[in-house]
């Protein structure tokens, strides 16, 4: 099953780009066909040499899930790198892997200079790097292969970053699930991209937009990203689609198929995000209009991009007065909910961190007191709330570590604090946002790339499934 989703993924990566090459005629689409038909040849060669070393063995046990979680990012991450790579356009092995990394991760780093010189299918594959990962590689396998060697349960559970909840009373198969939200995220940029044709984009830009937009990836077809377009309409479209993506599918899902139409109603996930969305959305516009440096629906565009993890910016944001441009890295931390395309912490476990809060102070006042375990509150209920109380104080002890790990190792290459620190951020979260002088990756140092681009890996596969598969007890116990 490994060996037919590596050749799937990859045919899935490079067919796409050789359509796109072809349909604007580019001068090295004889090169690219031929660099990708070799790498194609040398990868089923390796595939038949491993499936032979290894016939009759088996690894891929069902205590081995996290294992192919983490290999198959880093792997889908080293085969996207390999595309770029084949470009006349060289860049080096360390921009391609953060190029890939940044797409696939929905992070939106950026890593090429004046986007306007690039060839069209390049554009177009940074973008379809994003749709990808969107949803996750290992959900879009479990839509083609329906099942396999992978549990396809534990398969939806793992790549669905968070602690997802779902309302539903009915139990459907997870195989079926899988491909109603493939089905729905591809209805969902269909109907982006003919919108965004509707107010005035060319077919190639509208549907490459909405490759990001719906994937919350932040990637843009030029230099000055959403400003580009100078079109008020295209700004609120695209705000609405971000909000779409960064809500948890299961409920679009129960909504659109099993006509379940209380889950956005019950989800307390859901009217936390919107509650905090709509007070910072307020509190900006109120803001920026006094001090008068910002249009009203930049504001807005700033809040939504930047809750989503989208990381599309317009204008500058260091321009804000006060606190503004960090309070706005702080919401791209926070992220959307868990279970859709955005990045960050996600908001189901910042109200766990919240009710832990409320709770600790109230056994302080009434030390006898019996109160409800703040997984509950938030919404998880049956037989695993209190393994998901361990795993999601795991979660913050974990991230906080690497984060202070990071800032040591990336201070320690060079960078100053300050960028170290929004760097984090912007990797950790896949928020994609730097906020320093220069945005994006140029100028940064191969190491320094790198580290990100682990970072941006283990922000994106979820960081205790990245240390499980670090610890030597998961090991031991196979």
């Amino acid at each position: 099953m490994y060996a037919s989703w590596i050749v799937f993924f990859y045919l899935t990566l490079a067919l796409p780009v050789l359509l796109v090459s072809w349909c604007f005629s580019e001068p090295h689409l004889g090169m690219l066909a031929q660099n990708i038909m070799v790498m194609g040849v040398c990868l089923a060669v390796l595939l038949l040499l491993v499936h032979r070393f290894f016939r009759g063995r088996t690894l891929l046990s069902d205590g081995y899930h996290y294992f192919m979680l983490v290999f198959l990012w880093f792997g889908a991450a080293l085969l996207a790198a390999c595309i770029f790579r084949m470009y006349p356009h060289a860049i080096g092995w360390d921009d391609a892997i953060f190029a890939s990394v940044s797409g696939l991760t929905t992070t939106g780093l950026e890593v090429f200079q004046k986007l306007s010189r690039l060839p069209a299918s390049l554009l177009f594959y940074r973008m379809w790097l994003q749709f990808i990962g969107g949803l996750g590689i290992i959900l879009m396998t479990i839509t083609a292969f329906s099942s396999g060697g992978f549990s396809v349960t534990r398969g939806v559970k793992l790549d669905l970053p968070g602690p997802v909840v779902s309302y539903s009373k009915k139990k459907p198969k997870m195989s079926d699930i899988a491909r109603y939200l493939w089905f729905i995220y591809f209805i969902a940029t269909v109907l982006c991209g003919v919108s965004m044709k509707v107010l005035g984009l060319s077919w190639f830009e509208a549907f490459c937009e909405s490759l990001s937009i719906v994937s919350t990836g932040g990637f843009s077809l030029y230099d000055a990203g959403v400003a580009h377009y100078q079109s008020v309409g295209v700004k609120f479209l695209m705000m609405m689609f971000m909000l779409f993506g960064s809500i948890n599918f299961l409920l679009h899902y129960q909504f659109f198929v099993l006509r379940e139409y209380q889950g956005y109603r019950l989800s307390s996930e859901l009217r936390g995000y919107l509650q905090l969305l709509c007070a910072m959305c307020a509190f900006y516009v109120v803001a920026l209009l006094i001090a008068g440096t910002v249009p009203f629906e930049d504001a807005l565009f700033m809040v939504i991009s930047l809750s989503t993890s989208s990381g599309y910016v317009v204008g500058d944001i260091l321009s804000y007065p006060g606190f503004l441009p960090y309070l706005l890295i702080l919401l791209g931390m926070v992220g959307g909910c868990a279970g859709s395309t955005s990045g960050g912490i996600k908001m189901i476990r910042l109200q766990f961190f919240f009710q832990e809060a409320v709770r600790a102070c109230r056994l302080l006042i009434h030390p006898r007191v019996v109160l409800p375990d703040p997984a509950s509150v938030v919404g998880m209920s049956g037989s695993s709330v209190d393994n998901q109380t361990v795993v999601l104080r795991g979660f913050f002890s974990i991230f906080i570590g690497y984060f202070t790990l990071s800032l040591l190792v990336l201070t320690g290459l060079g960078l100053d604090f300050q960028s170290a620190f929004f760097a984090i951020c912007a990797s950790l979260s896949n928020t994609g946002v730097f906020l320093t002088a220069s945005q994006g990756a140029v100028g940064l140092s191969a190491s320094v790339k790198s580290w990100l681009a682990l970072t941006m890996l283990i922000g994106r596969i979820e960081i205790l499934a990245f240390f499980v598969v670090l610890s030597p007890h998961y090991w031991t116990e196979r």
